[in-house]
């Protein structure tokens, strides 16, 4: 038997190896930015759940408030409205938290609301909009985001 053949060793080249770990450093890469993507997705979701809360809550407490002989809202203090035929509006501002605050410098979602009646005095509409940056990574923010709905009350 020839000596060198049976002295052969098992195992990992040095090109084997560093192929492995280039694979390996590929697959990180991809995972890292995969998650940085997902990321930013779930904060500009989070922001719109917040803003499409901060609508609930205002057309809540705008239900609250019809007549102009009933208390401001019980939860974001809204002073009583008469709803005509002519339009009413009403501006909001929210912190980050969804938290209502008097200044604008201190708003990041604003709330403009517009309540109407028909001229039978039978439907109030409600129509609702907020509006908040939209998020980039670096940077001021890219425009705004808008969301809008309506509700019809007796």
């Amino acid at each position: 038997m020839n000596r060198r053949t049976s002295q052969l060793k098992t195992g990992f080249t040095l090109i084997e190896v560093v192929i492995s770990l280039g694979v390996f450093a590929l697959a990180i890469v991809a995972l890292v930015n995969s998650l940085g993507i997902a990321s930013g997705f779930s904060v500009s979701e989070a922001r719109r759940v917040r803003g499409t809360e901060i609508l609930h809550g205002c057309f809540r407490d705008l239900s609250f408030v019809q007549g102009s002989s009933t208390a401001p809202s019980p939860t974001l203090a809204i002073a009583p409205i008469v709803w005509g035929a002519k339009p009413v509006q009403v501006r909001l501002w929210f912190d980050h938290e969804g938290m209502r605050v008097t200044d604008e410098g201190d708003g990041y979602f604003k709330c403009d609301l517009t309540a109407t009646r028909d001229p039978a005095g039978k439907l109030g509409h409600l129509h609702g909009r907020v509006v908040w940056p939209a998020v980039r990574k670096k940077g001021p923010p890219d425009g705004e985001v808008e969301l809008f709905t309506s509700l019809m009350l007796p």
